[in-house]
């Protein structure tokens, strides 16, 4: 049975062959800038339109094959089940950083509720007359 990496041209083996043909083409989109690049001087309008269309499918082609490096990079990330292999350290760092952030929000949360509930209580004690800046007294 294909693991999940070997039908779409992931995993160890199959990275190293991508690997290679990307070395491979970008040999030969050099080779064709080259060809280019080192052509004689373009005379008429006939020449300069076939250089360009040689220019459109040379930067197509490097298109193409830059396309394919971040396939290598992701691809050397995988385990042999196929999935993404993963930094404990970093796994840590990120929860660390949650909590944080969870924390600072808790703070945050609690600091509005208190600034709600001093507005809900001066409001009630203009409503019954009483001065909501005063400090509050003791019955006596």
């Amino acid at each position: 049975m294909a693991r999940n990496g070997d039908e779409t041209g992931a995993g160890g083996e199959s990275a190293g062959w991508l690997g290679h043909v990307c070395a491979r083409l970008k040999a030969k989109v050099d080779e064709a800038l080259d060809a280019v690049c080192d052509a004689p001087k373009v005379e008429g309008v006939a020449e300069a339109e076939k250089l360009a269309r040689a220019v459109g499918v040379i930067a197509r082609a490097a298109k193409a094959v830059a396309a394919l490096e971040p396939r290598l990079a992701a691809d050397s990330e995988e385990d042999e089940m196929g999935g993404r292999t993963y930094d404990p350290a970093e796994t840590e760092r990120l929860r660390r950083e949650l909590e944080a952030d969870c924390d600072r929000l808790d703070r945050l949360l609690e600091e509005k509720r208190a600034e709600a509930a001093e507005r809900k209580r001066a409001k009630a004690a203009w409503a019954a007359g009483e001065d909501p800046e005063a400090p509050d007294r003791a019955p006596g």
